[in-house]
């Protein structure tokens, strides 16, 4: 049986022309829903914003992405425990793309969506501010996988203003498959610096992380301060 992916990229290559997906059209609507967009975005192919764009740089061992203008910290934190599980990156971020010809402005992602592995196809339009990409980006790099990775995102949620909403534990389930919890340190100072706890959840292969906040009740989204130790708030950091 012929998957979409395939299908779609057939009728791209008989025609000649880059797919444009029709369910998640590069519009305005799709960036912000409810609210009044406070950009004009313009949507562009990667081609269109740097000369030699990759999908994922294995040359770079260090994770570059932040938020852009308008992304979300606590994706950002969410993909940077994805890219240091090589396992569950390809599992999420199929290995076999890239923008070589045969080229058909297309990208398949795989994310745990209502109980199971679900393949999301997105073309390669995204929305750029002045040029721009408005959004997830790689900061010393042409890497694209984390702004169409968003978008693959977005899209299962509606829009990109949707993922305004999301949490750190949301992201990660959707992200893993697994079955995620938080424990905060502040109500039970004794529950983490326990060895054994610590030891097992390691052994059992189990992504453990820690977030350090800044005593608000309010939950971080873009907190940009840095501790003296140089942790930043609100940002998601794996212990290994």
């Amino acid at each position: 049986m012929t998957s979409s992916y395939e299908r779609i990229k057939a009728e791209c290559k008989q025609k000649n022309v880059l797919w444009e997906d029709e369910d998640f059209p590069a519009t305005q609507s799709s960036v912000f829903y409810h609210q009044t967009p406070p950009f004009t975005f313009q949507w562009k192919r990667p081609h269109e914003i740097t000369q030699n764009p990759v999908f994922v740089n294995d040359s770079t061992a260090q994770f570059d992405i932040v938020p852009g203008k308008m992304g979300d910290r606590w994706l950002v934190s969410c993909l940077g425990v994805l890219y240091l599980s090589k396992g569950l990156f390809y599992r999420v971020v199929p290995a076999d793309q890239n923008f070589d010809k045969p080229y058909y402005g297309m990208f398949r992602f795989r994310l745990w969506w209502c109980g199971e592995w679900l393949e999301v196809l997105v073309d390669d339009r995204l929305p750029t501010i002045n040029g721009k990409l408005a959004f997830l980006q790689a900061q010393n790099s042409n890497s694209f996988w984390p702004g169409l990775l968003e978008k693959a995102y977005a899209k299962l949620h509606g829009s990109y203003e949707a993922l305004k909403y999301g949490t750190l534990l949301d992201g990660l389930a959707d992200l893993t498959g697994g079955i995620t919890e938080s424990i905060s340190i502040k109500t039970d100072s004794n529950i983490l610096i326990r060895p054994p706890l610590l030891h097992s959840l390691l052994d059992t292969t189990s992504i453990v992380t820690c977030t350090v906040n800044n005593g608000t009740t309010t939950q971080i989204r873009n907190a940009t301060e840095a501790l003296p130790n140089g942790v930043r708030v609100g940002i998601n950091y794996r212990i290994c």
